[in-house]
């Protein structure tokens, strides 16, 4: 295992801080090109919450409520799944992508998004 160009710990499904992130680098790109910024943060969250043995996932979009899902779901699977999260993520940052496409197709498929719907009406008054 070589290092990485990031500092990285142990993989968080930080969803949420992603899609804030997201937001954050689309909206200095525009302002370094002049135009208003256009991205908002989905604030949609993601987690798998491991106890060794068993554990806690969960789906609620938005975060904060109110809620349009509010999803939770327990038992040995999801020890299963954040163990094969964890590999996933390593092997992703220390390959440089931060997120390839069937990351993103597969959060397409289960109607999770890091963004809310980009707007772009300010381009057609400019």
């Amino acid at each position: 295992m070589g290092k990485t160009a990031v500092p990285v710990g142990v993989p968080k499904t930080g969803f949420m801080i992603e899609s804030m992130v997201t937001a954050t680098a689309h909206n200095i790109e525009r302002m370094i090109a002049g135009k208003a910024p256009n991205a908002e943060a989905s604030w949609n969250a993601i987690c798998l919450a491991d106890f060794g043995d068993n554990g806690v996932a969960f789906v609620a979009q938005p975060q904060i409520p109110p809620r349009n899902v509010n999803w939770s779901s327990s038992g040995y699977w999801v020890h299963v799944a954040k163990v094969g999260f964890e590999k996933y993520f390593l092997r992703k940052i220390r390959s440089g992508q931060s997120e390839p496409f069937y990351e993103k197709l597969a959060l397409q498929v289960i109607g999770v998004d890091k963004l809310r719907s980009i707007r772009f009406d300010d381009d057609a008054a400019a």
